[in-house]
Order: structure tokens, then C-alpha cells, then sequence
């Protein structure tokens, strides 16, 4: 690496975040103040979302620079900087990653909805591979708030679907739009027994378990690990790609500590444990 990576968001995106917020802002405290009339329901509904503008306008400016010393996080508010020598251990939430140096007081954590933000574990990992040992996150498993999620929208879905149906005035109203609802809260609980809930590794061996069974993978059975990405209204949505040999795939998700250690630890116990595999005794 000749020259440092610099990750960051295009400056349109600020200008679009400052003229929506400022149109919002105003018509909104417009409304308050015909509708309302108020200042003790006014000041801490604006107040919210001055907040809100703040968080965005910190996400939009901030950037990650990478280069062959050092790894540099910086917004509005700030610059820390992490010499690659100086991380000491990681940790993070969601799809976030933190690197902390050994006195504890510097700490330094990519924005996960930056153009790269793939790239820049990539990056974390090439350079520190050592802090990923599959020795120390031997079971990565699901956050169990996601696990309960999915039932219970399902459950939702499905109740509000017929309750709203069962309430309808209109006797010939159609019964599809409701099935189909039905069918979307069925299909969210049906996820919960087919997402993996854990990943334990031992050896060149990697145990994949789901609700009702398990499975089992030795390394020479998986072609690749990867981290990508789906774009959604609400941003970007991360996931673990297994790839195996035989042409299948493992998608996972929500995994902790978090996605992007869980990412470089799977890819560290893969690149290892397959490459001692195609060691032929002589």
C-alpha cells in the first residue's frame, strides 16, 4: 500500500441530510406550533430530532484512513488514530468493530455504513490477524433477541392479518391479501429453524448448529468465507457467506461478539485449517 486508503461518504450526502433536515425541521416546528401550541410538548419533540440530525450529520462526515502504519477514525468531532502495533484487542456490537490499544484509552471504530466499510475488515484482519484466533472465539453464536424477534413478528403478522379479516365489513372483500400476510408471518417464524444459531470450531473441523440439529464441516469442505452486504431503505445490512464445495451456501447473521469479528475469526480458522489439510505426508 503506496499511498493511504481513504474510506468516506460523498459530500452530496451531507448537503442532502442538512436541506431534507432543514426542511423537516422547519415544517415540522411550523406544525407544532399551529397544531399544538405548546412549548412543553414542542421543545422535546424539536429537541429529538435536532438530536437525530446531529447523529446523522456526525455518520455522514466520517471517514476511516488506512494505511501500512496505522488505522485513523475521524467526524466532526474528532480524530483517533491506532498504530497496527498498538491494538491490543477487539471488540464490537451488530455490525460494528472497535480496536482498543493495550492502555485502554484510545479506541478507534470504522462507521459500518461507510462505501468500503467490507474492505476495511479485510484490512483489520490482514494486518492483525492474530487478534481473531479461533482458540478464543471457539462458539460464535446468535444474539438470542434476534432468535425471539422473528417468531414473535410472525405471530404478529399472522394475528393482526386475522383479526383484521375477521373484523371486515365488506363480505365480499377478497381473502388473498390476508393469506399472503399470513404466509409472510409463517415464513419469518419457519427462519428461526433454518438460520444456524451457533458456530463452534474445533480443530479443522467447524459444528454448525440450528434449533432442531446440527451439522458438521471440516475446512477442506468450504471454498471460501466472505462478508457482503445487501442495500435496504434503512441502510446496509451485513451477513456471513460459507461457501462450501459442493456448491452450497451458509448465510449468517447476527452472530456475536459481532458480525465483523466473527467474520475475521471464520476466515482466519478457514485460511489455517485449509491450508494444513492440503499438506500431503510424504
Amino acid at each position: 500500500m503506496n499511498e493511504p486508503r481513504v474510506y468516506k461518504n460523498s459530500p452530496f450526502l451531507l448537503v442532502f441530510v442538512i436541506i431534507i433536515f432543514g426542511i423537516l425541521f422547519i415544517g415540522l416546528g411550523l406544525s407544532l406550533v399551529s397544531v399544538l401550541n405548546n412549548w412543553l410538548i414542542m421543545v422535546p419533540v424539536l429537541l429529538l430530532f435536532g438530536i437525530l440530525f446531529i447523529v446523522l450529520v456526525l455518520s455522514s462526515t466520517a471517514q476511516t484512513i488506512i494505511s501500512d502504519d496505522e488505522i485513523t477514525s475521524k467526524n466532526l468531532l474528532g480524530t483517533k488514530t491506532l498504530k497496527w502495533s498498538e491494538i491490543s484487542r477487539v471488540s464490537g456490537a451488530g455490525n460494528r468493530i472497535k480496536l482498543h490499544n493495550f492502555d485502554g484509552d484510545v479506541t478507534v471504530a470504522p462507521q459500518p455504513q461507510l462505501p468500503g466499510y467490507p474492505e476495511v475488515v479485510e484490512w483489520i484482519g490482514t494486518k492483525r490477524a492474530d487478534l481473531f484466533n479461533p482458540q478464543e472465539y471457539s462458539e460464535l453464536s446468535r444474539n438470542w433477541l434476534i432468535t425471539l424477534l422473528f417468531p414473535l413478528g410472525g405471530l404478529l403478522i399472522i394475528g393482526t392479518s386475522f383479526f383484521a379479516y375477521t373484523v371486515s365489513s365488506d363480505s365480499n372483500e377478497t381473502l388473498l391479501p390476508y393469506a399472503l400476510a399470513g404466509f409472510a408471518g409463517l415464513f419469518l417464524i419457519s427462519m428461526v429453524f433454518t438460520s444456524p444459531q451457533s458456530i463452534s470450531m474445533q480443530g479443522n473441523s467447524m459444528v454448525v448448529k440450528y434449533l432442531l440439529n446440527q451439522k458438521t464441516l471440516l475446512a477442506s469442505e468450504v471454498a471460501s468465507v466472505r462478508m457482503g452486504f445487501t442495500q435496504t431503505r434503512n441502510g446496509k445490512h451485513y451477513f456471513i457467506l460459507i461457501n462450501q464445495t459442493n456448491g452450497k451456501n451458509i448465510r449468517l447473521s447476527g452472530l456475536r461478539p459481532s458480525l465483523p469479528v466473527a467474520y475475521l475469526v471464520l476466515k482466519t480458522w478457514h485460511e489455517k485449517n485449509s491450508s494444513i489439510s492440503q499438506i500431503v505426508p510424504n
